[in-house]
């Protein structure tokens, strides 16, 4: 039989009730999360067991960017297993407690075992997992200067830059403008430092993603007939100690974070 490559073919078997049942909104949303392997057939109560196995034949599930991180999370695991976390202690910037690696990451701690898994008091998460076992892997200890550079001048960031100011930059200037005073209470929450520098910024911040991998936030409030702006810079030396991909991840994680924080905590539970 023919693969379905189309959610069409999967809509046009279902009850069309947009009921919700399933978990999502609508038969059509149901169809598309289906194909894209998130919804199981079998999640409509209104499909007849023979159109299920029928449909089923012909659904094969497409690779998921949940399946693409949960498979890098494996093969990171797999380089962990074996390291000496005596000697990468010191050079990370951790301690370890336990026999497992403590790292700190925005004021909490997060355990590596020496099997590759991640524990902690946090909800856990790729944006987090995968970025905190490159730096296990990758980190090579060196302290940061002090140098502040645009991300895509560090090694391999070039083809991330751009998805790194619309994704990260971008979106937190968002959240900075709407909710000034909760994003900076959060940041210092977090563990984030006022810091004196010569650009100009009406608030410049550090924090600390990880030991050895710091991230400056400059933040320029609007003015009349000027938008406001907003970069987060890193120190060089983050070239060698992580990769870029984890560098936007992390960015990315802490946005997302920001964001959900923003819905739970603010008046009236909305984002702008």
């Amino acid at each position: 039989m023919p693969e379905i490559k189309n959610p069409l073919e999967i809509y046009a078997a279902l009850a069309k009730t947009n009921c919700g049942q399933c978990g999502v909104p609508s038969c059509m949303a149901f169809a598309a999360s289906v194909l894209q392997g998130q919804k199981k057939i079998t999640a409509c109560p209104y499909l007849e067991p023979a159109v299920v196995a029928r449909l089923s034949q012909r659904i094969v599930r497409r690779r998921s960017l949940e399946d693409d991180h949960q498979q890098a999370i494996e093969q990171l695991k797999r380089q962990v297993v074996g390291l000496d976390f005596f000697l990468l202690a010191d050079r990370l910037g951790a301690r370890l407690l336990d026999g497992n690696l403590a790292i700190n990451c925005l004021g909490k701690d997060f355990l590596i075992t020496p099997s590759g898994e991640m524990v902690s008091d946090c909800h856990l998460n790729h944006w987090l997992y995968v970025p905190l076992l490159h730096y296990v892997v990758l980190c090579q200890g060196k302290e940061p200067q002090g140098d502040w550079v645009p991300y895509g001048t560090l090694p391999g960031a070039s083809e991330w830059s751009q998805y790194f100011s619309h994704r990260c930059e971008e979106p937190l200037r968002q959240l900075a403008d709407a909710h000034r005073d909760l994003v900076f209470e959060m940041l210092y929450l977090f563990g984030a430092k006022s810091v004196d520098l010569s650009g100009g910024a009406d608030h410049s911040l550090l924090i600390l993603p990880l030991p050895k991998v710091p991230f400056l936030i400059n933040y320029w409030e609007p003015e009349e007939g000027f938008d406001s702006k907003l970069n987060i810079l890193l120190d060089r030396s983050a070239g060698q100690n992580i990769n870029a991909q984890s560098i936007n991840l992390l960015a990315r994680g802490i946005v997302e974070m920001f964001r959900q924080l923003i819905i739970r905590h603010s008046r009236d539970g909305k984002l702008f």
